[in-house]
């Protein structure tokens, strides 16, 4: 198989259109300097509104960039990345993707340390030992120390119930929590250290402590209902790993979850299936039934009726997946969200023909509303036909698919959910490409003006630079759709694009800040390269001349046109 390769086309993909213009503008103005290239890297400075370094490395999965700009510390594609990758490109040409890197397995691990000599082996679990407190615990447990001497359970406990004290008083200000509450930091503290004790072997400690906050928590629910469930949610996370590690009595297990399931556990199941195991889904089971056998007679109820029926239904599933769910419905209908849930449970299962039985039967109950009648209904009816057109794909009936998908572009006319029906077909696009493109601007009409930019947005989808540029004139759109036709239209007619782009910055120095200034310099820098390419430039720099005229008094503008060398 050929390797993919880095190209501008790749680049302009990935890092979306308007960075992308904006990082070849820089490149072509000779901003990219200092180049430094490795065989797997590049190094540059880029001179922006200051001088930033660049970093642009290949990786199997693509581009890894580190820009000093505040946008590209996170490892995305920022306009002076894209400058970078540019000036790669032009000095190397298309850059291959390597390999992945050859894992290391846990066996071929296990197979080299069971291989060293025992003093070196001893030297260097010392030395992680010192680095690590987790692992050093874990170390002297093994060795014989007792862990309750090792771990100082009674402070752990006691730095827990500090916060928890603060958080659950009547008079907590909650309005606090939204700005980052100390109290909510310090009790996320130490849930990290007990989920780093389960990580070490000591998730008993973790068990006995994450139980103790559950048990202090669970009376407050109704207090403050957001905070108390997110500080609940987040216990149950490290206590959930903590019990999948360190084998809890599963009896008090499943009686715990039964008996605060309106609170915190009424969807723990399957992620609580390993650690109840046999004995305690038997207990859990038979808590359950019971329950449902007191509210059949009518009796006080050990859970309200929504919270035992959503045990039930996750005992169902466990026991006997979809067909366990199907039968939990006896000879009623199911409502709309169990049809989506037991259609997921089939997929789920590789029951791809059934769960498209399943959703075509049950999609004909339903008259679809569309959008804009019973947004509810219809996201989820939408989601039914995007799972069943999965199943198609995967069975290889794409046009199976596409009839699913199609109903879905007409009742919401999108780029994205035209592109859904383009996957869907795969290869055999090319035989509903006409139809559908013939349709799109009568589905659109229903919508204004916001169809007039989908319909851009598609044609461009579909490399109708042309057809998209006339759309755009025709219709009298501006703002993004008109510039995003503006630019593709610049491939073949830069002179067409420059008033657009020209129009684009005088709209945007309109508003007030610096960051908009930064970005009205970098569209009349795009133009201006425009320019250069279209022998407009003498027209251009009158048009520049004028607008620095019109805007003299704005010093900062002034500063960022000069800064992008501009005349």
């Amino acid at each position: 198989m050929a390797r993919a390769r880095v190209t501008e086309e790749w680049i302009r993909a990935r890092a979306g259109e308007r960075t992308f213009s904006r990082g070849r503008v820089y490149f072509a103005r000779g901003k990219v300097g200092n180049l430094s290239v490795t065989a797997t890297g590049t190094t540059a400075r880029v001179n922006g509104t200051k001088p930033y370094e660049v970093r642009v490395a290949l990786q199997a999965d693509g581009l890894s960039t580190l820009c000093t700009c505040p946008m590209g510390d996170d490892g995305g594609l920022c306009k002076h990345g894209v400058a970078t990758a540019l000036a790669w490109l032009a000095q190397d040409g298309p850059l291959p993707l390597p390999d992945a890197p050859e894992k290391i397995t846990d066996a071929r691990l296990r197979d080299f340390l069971a291989a060293q000599d025992p003093e070196w082996l001893a030297a260097e679990l010392m030395k992680a030992a010192a680095a690590d407190p987790v692992l050093r615990t874990r170390l002297e447990v093994a060795a014989g120390a007792d862990p309750g001497a090792v771990v100082d359970v009674e402070r752990l406990r006691h730095r827990l119930a500090v916060p928890m004290g603060v958080l659950t008083a009547p008079r907590y200000e909650y309005s606090t929590y939204a700005d980052g509450d100390p109290a909510l930091a310090r009790f996320e503290e130490v849930l990290e250290e007990l989920a780093a004790l389960t990580a070490g072997g000591l998730a008993p400690v973790a068990i006995e402590l994450t139980e103790y906050a559950i048990d202090a928590l669970v009376p407050h629910v109704s207090d403050s209902e957001h905070l108390i469930q997110t500080m609940l949610a987040e216990t149950r996370e490290v206590h959930k790993t903590a019990c999948a590690a360190g084998h809890p009595d599963p009896v008090a297990l499943a009686d715990r979850m039964v008996d605060q399931a309106d609170a915190l556990f009424a969807d723990a199941l399957p992620a609580y299936a390993d650690a109840l195991g046999p004995e305690g889904m038997a207990r859990y089971r038979v808590r359950v039934e019971r329950a449902m056998a007191r509210q059949e007679s009518d009796e006080e109820l050990e859970l309200d009726s929504e919270t035992l029926a959503r045990l039930r239904t996750h005992l169902a599933e466990h026991d006997g997946g979809a067909d366990g769910l199907i039968a939990l419905l006896g000879d009623r209908e199911p409502v709309l969200a169990e049809i989506v849930r037991i259609a997921e449970a089939l997929a789920a299962e590789g029951r791809d023909a059934d769960a498209i039985g399943w959703i075509r039967g049950h999609l004909e109950r339903f008259k679809d509303p569309g959008p804009h009648r019973d947004w509810t209904v219809w996201r989820d009816l939408r989601g039914l036909r995007e799972l069943a057109a999965r199943c198609h794909v995967r069975a290889g009936d794409r046009r199976g698919a596409v009839e699913l998908l199609w109903p879905v572009f007409t009742d919401l006319p999108m780029d994205t959910t035209y592109k859904a029906v383009v996957e869907a077909a795969g290869d055999h696009w090319p035989r509903w490409r006409v139809r559908a493109l013939s349709l799109v601007p009568e589905l659109l009409s229903r919508s204004g003006g916001s169809g007039h930019t989908t319909l851009i947005e598609i044609l461009l989808l579909e490399g109708e630079a042309e057809a998209a540029w006339r759309a755009a004139l025709d219709h009298g759109m501006s703002g993004s759709a008109l510039l995003a036709a503006a630019r593709s239209r610049a491939e073949t007619h830069p002179a067409d694009a420059i008033p657009v782009l020209l129009d684009a910055a005088e709209t945007t120095i309109s508003g007030t800040g610096k960051w908009r200034y930064s970005h009205a310099a970098d569209l009349l820098a795009e133009a201006h390269l425009l320019a250069e390419r279209s022998d407009g430039l003498a027209a251009f720099t009158r048009e520049l001349v004028a607008l620095r005229l019109r805007h003299k008094r704005k010093s900062a503008l002034q500063g960022f046109l000069d800064k992008a060398g501009l005349p």
